[in-house]
């Protein structure tokens, strides 16, 4: 990977910075953001909510902020494929190159359906308005692609055109929002095109339901093809949010709802769901990956995505963990590194994710401050009772 250097990180430091890591402010008075609108007519507008100080579920059941202090996704590109990514996406300044149009030429730094703008933003977004955290690997430059025409159709041909301007384009990591329901030449040889390129092709699996009462939906490509790492949406529950096929199904689990992200326009938030938002999750963890281990080719890195994904009981296909991903000395051997200072609980379904997680953090720092704190006069009284051997007790 030319061009890319490996951050020399102490291990102090980044126990540190996990340690001091805070807690989220509580945004329980914040209104919930809207659903990013279909466009069918005209163009995604802003959104009428502030992004404020919220963090979304994702982010919060991710913890993308204990990977950075070893890796950020500096001088890594990641291509998104998709609608194209806004230039005027709040959170995103500085980090969106012109991209490409395959599908009527030009540049992709326009974004009418704020579809690619929402997953640049998931992989990539940088600190919103109000403290708002969008992405999981600040630092990495997104390049937009745009596949998608505007009827909202996408044929293997744009596919296959994407990604190969993605990797003329320089990008480590290729993410698509989306797939077609037929294999194709052209898309299978785009693929290993970009895998000879040591470029790390990211796919969401078909989350649509079947036309079919009872089948499974129907496979989709790229993500059915071996070199591609397919990814899938888990709920709050931990569980898939949606059916697998019984062919090309996911070898990766991601959060795939609840997704706060920036608006193509403005400075307001929208929510989105779906393998897309599962794919850009996935993608922004190889970008963290690719930044703190340059010496890793794209095969390598996701085999550690895959070894180092959590596994609860009974459940076939992991959950990527960012940080073990990023952290693991030797991920083939199946050792996953367990985050400090954080206890995998079961998030109830009805109770708001980030305030969970944010009474969880401040009753751990309570009972570990209070428990200095009594350590600590207990040792000022030993001391004076050595100091003062012949003082008695009042």
């Amino acid at each position: 990977m030319p061009g890319r250097r490996r951050r020399s990180v102490a291990v102090a430091g980044a126990a540190l910075g996990l340690v001091a890591l805070g807690a989220p402010p509580a945004a329980a008075d914040q209104p919930d953001p809207p659903t990013l609108p279909a466009a069918t007519v005209g163009c995604v507008g802003p959104s009428p909510v502030p992004a404020g100080d919220r963090i979304s579920w994702p982010l919060a059941r991710l913890a993308p902020q204990q990977v950075w202090p070893l890796s950020r996704g500096s001088e890594v590109v990641v291509a998104v494929l998709d609608s194209g990514v806004s230039g005027a996406t709040s959170g995103l300044t500085g980090a969106v190159l012109p991209g490409r149009d395959v599908v009527s030429g030009g540049r992709a730094r326009a974004d009418c359906l704020g579809r690619g703008s929402a997953l640049a933003g998931i992989v990539a977004g940088r600190d919103g308005p109000g403290g708002t955290v969008f992405g999981m690997a600040p630092e990495a430059t997104v390049l937009p692609v745009r596949v998608i025409d505007g009827q909202r159709r996408v044929t293997p041909k744009a596919l296959a055109d994407g990604i190969d301007a993605a990797v003329t384009g320089g990008a480590d990591v290729v993410v698509l929002g989306t797939g077609v329901p037929a294999d194709s030449p052209a898309l299978r040889a785009a693929v290993t095109r970009a895998t000879r390129a040591d470029v790390l092709v990211v796919a969401p699996v078909n989350d649509r339901p079947s036309t079919v009462a009872g089948q499974p939906p129907q496979v989709w490509f790229p993500s059915a093809y071996p070199q591609v790492l397919a990814v899938g949406g888990i709920g709050v529950d931990g569980r898939a949010s949606q059916p697998a096929a019984k062919e090309g199904g996911p070898d990766l689990l991601a959060p795939g709802v609840g997704a706060v992200v920036p608006g193509p326009v403005g400075s307001g938030v929208y929510t989105v769901d779906g393998s897309a938002v599962a794919a850009a999750y996935a993608a922004g963890a190889a970008a963290l990956v690719r930044a703190y281990h340059p010496d890793l080719d794209a095969g390598r890195v996701r085999d550690r995505l895959l070894a180092t994904a959590e596994h609860p009981p009974g459940v076939p296909v992991g959950t990527v963990d960012p940080y073990s991903a990023v952290a693991a000395i030797d991920p083939e051997a199946g050792a996953r590194i367990v985050r400090q200072g954080v206890t995998p609980v079961v998030v109830p379904v009805a109770a708001p994710p980030d305030a969970a997680r944010t009474r969880a953090r401040l009753v751990t720092a309570g009972i570990v401050a209070l428990t200095l704190l009594v350590a600590a006069l207990h040792t000022v009284r030993r001391g004076r009772r050595r100091n003062h051997p012949d003082r008695s007790p009042s």
